[in-house]
């Protein structure tokens, strides 16, 4: 069974957390930050003239459609909405560990009582899993600050570690999502202990985390979230569906039927 990842394969040293078990739950949130206009508008088709002093057909038409969008905030006496800024996509995840099952690619007994504490995961232990999870939540160095400090020392012949700033970033991979993310929060639930040294055998986790933009993840997302999207429009029924959600036309159509119906 095909299991997800949070890694950072950079730092020191590498951070690879593979799922015991598919999160039971995986909540992904976008949000946009808008902000209303200055102004509501003119009652007038300045646009329009705009473009015909222009003296191109399509500035024509492209003046008229905004000035019949300026009517809209009129005819309510409420400013438009600016787009700003979006928000992180954020990332809600909540899975189990298990200390007494094997791991993520161990064999499963078809007898529980069959369970060897041994042959679980990690040798019956979930403290290595929860090592790497918390380091996400540390600031450490990876692989570039390493090297940058070698040769500074070497050049300088000096010793001077720089201070840890941040912690490290992590990729999830989930099926197929792929995102550079930061950790926000984690929260971490023990369930059951060892009865002779109090380790942790079993725990509920769970995970925010934001997707970092300032990474190459972007571009990959785009151009599934584009193809997927392209796919769509070959479903049974579409363009009725596109001619119903004509801005301009459906309305005017949908309203008159009700009128007569």
């Amino acid at each position: 069974m095909e299991r997800g990842l949070l890694a950072n394969i950079v730092n020191v040293p590498p951070l690879v957390f593979r799922f015991q078990y598919n999160p039971e739950i995986l909540q992904e949130k976008k949000q946009f930050k808008y902000q209303q206009a200055n102004n509501f508008g003119k009652w007038r088709f300045d646009n329009t003239e705009a473009g015909a002093a222009a003296g191109g057909f399509l500035d024509v038409v492209g003046g008229l459609w905004e000035d019949l969008k300026d009517i809209g905030p009129l005819l309510t006496a409420t400013k438009p909405l600016e787009a700003v800024h979006g928000e992180p996509r954020r990332f809600s995840l909540e899975f189990k560990l298990d200390a007494l099952e094997p791991g993520p690619d161990g064999p499963r007994p078809v007898d529980p009582n069959d369970i060897d504490l041994n042959e679980g995961h990690f040798g019956g232990s979930i403290e290595p899993d929860l090592a790497v999870l918390r380091s996400f939540m540390y600031p450490a160095y990876d692989i570039i600050d390493v090297t940058a400090l070698v040769v500074n020392s070497i050049s300088s012949r000096s010793w001077s570690p720089p201070c840890w700033k941040r912690p490290p970033p992590c990729t999830l991979v989930y099926g197929p999502l792929t995102f550079d993310c930061v950790m926000e929060s984690l929260d971490i639930k023990v369930t059951d202990f060892d009865p002779e040294t109090l380790a942790p055998l079993r725990a509920d986790v769970s995970v925010t985390l934001a997707e970092q933009t300032h990474s190459t993840t972007p571009f990959s997302d785009t151009i599934i979230r584009y193809t997927m999207a392209s796919r769509a429009l070959g479903r049974e029924g579409i363009w009725e569906d596109v001619g119903r959600a004509s801005p301009l036309i459906a309305p005017v159509i949908s309203g008159l039927g009700s009128l007569f119906d």
